[in-house]
């Protein structure tokens, strides 16, 4: 390794969530060759279940899943549980809406199936490190700010993102307002 680089970031754990036998299978393979322990849920709650027991360091999850739950509210739900731990979506749709939606409820990383051993790989390394960066000092500046709109009257605020996912009340109706963590 030459001087200035960094050593990759490890992730020993992860979370594949897939309701589709042979992909996950065949994901566990390769995830498996690189050396990486691997849990697979085939629904939501098998994925929350996994979850909670054991937090992951990283999540793989598919955005079609069975009982009428998708893979973006397992993305939401885990980040709203634990937001330090990256989530790659790795989905047959292939859709500028779906990529968007996916990021704001926290998606780390997005693929699309088939995929390329070597882009997951690049893509997990790269969502390890965007949230290395941002738990370790950095991540976002204490200085940009937050815009959003009060539900209630309509008035645009703009906050410090020290701010995210905090309550406070809009100033001008009164209301109480949850500053989003993700734009």
């Amino acid at each position: 390794m030459s001087a200035g680089t960094t050593p990759p970031i490890i992730i020993n754990r992860i979370l594949v969530v897939d309701d589709d036998r042979g992909a996950a299978g065949a994901l566990k393979g390769v995830l498996s060759q690189w050396k990486h322990s691997v849990d697979v849920a085939k629904d939501a709650g098998q994925a929350y279940s996994a979850f909670r027991m054991h937090i992951p360091d990283l999540v793989i999850v598919d955005l079609i899943l069975p009982n009428n739950v998708s893979g973006f509210e397992v993305c939401e739900w885990m980040k709203r549980e634990n937001e330090n731990v990256p989530i790659v979506i790795l989905t047959a749709i292939d859709m500028d809406d779906a990529r968007e939606l996916a990021s704001r409820v926290g998606a780390d990383g997005y693929l699309t199936k088939p995929f390329d051993s070597e882009l997951l790989r690049a893509t997990i390394q790269e969502a390890a490190e965007k949230m290395w960066r941002k738990t370790h000092g950095g991540g976002e500046k204490s200085n940009e700010r937050v815009k959003f709109i009060c539900g209630e009257c309509g008035k645009k605020l703009r906050v410090s993102s020290a701010h995210r996912g905090r309550t406070m009340n809009c100033p001008q109706c009164g209301q109480p307002v949850i500053v989003p963590k993700f734009d």
